[in-house]
């Protein structure tokens, strides 16, 4: 699985509620930096997809996949849509990998502080 395919596997996990595939694409020392938080390891970061997060019934929309070919990072420019298919917001995800799987995520939103 290329670094692309990999993560679009990823946004179906989390999507779908596939917590074992998700598992299983995450490299040990997993790391995700959000605006709100960041979620150190692997096993933390599936359970808070799994039972933390403010809405499980949401679709990522990709629009966009960015590779900079000579490191192999991506990015990815998106927007996550809620139940009804309406926008919550738009984000930007880069993304680190390692041969094991995905060694982070950093998310940026257009969410401005409350």
């Amino acid at each position: 699985m290329d670094g692309a395919e990999r993560v679009r596997a990823y946004y179906r996990a989390i999507d779908g509620d596939e917590y074992g595939t998700l598992t299983r694409l995450l490299a040990g020392g997993f790391v995700h930096r959000r605006p709100d938080m960041t979620i150190e390891g692997r096993k933390e970061f599936v359970s808070f997809m799994k039972i933390d997060r403010p809405d499980r019934e949401t679709t990522h929309e990709i629009e966009s996949v960015y590779l900079e070919a000579d490191t192999g990072r991506l990015a990815i420019e998106g927007r996550l849509l809620d139940a009804d298919g309406g926008e919550w917001f738009r984000f930007v995800d880069t993304f680190e990998q390692v041969e094991s799987g995905i060694k982070s995520v950093r998310t940026y939103t257009d969410l401005g502080p409350d």
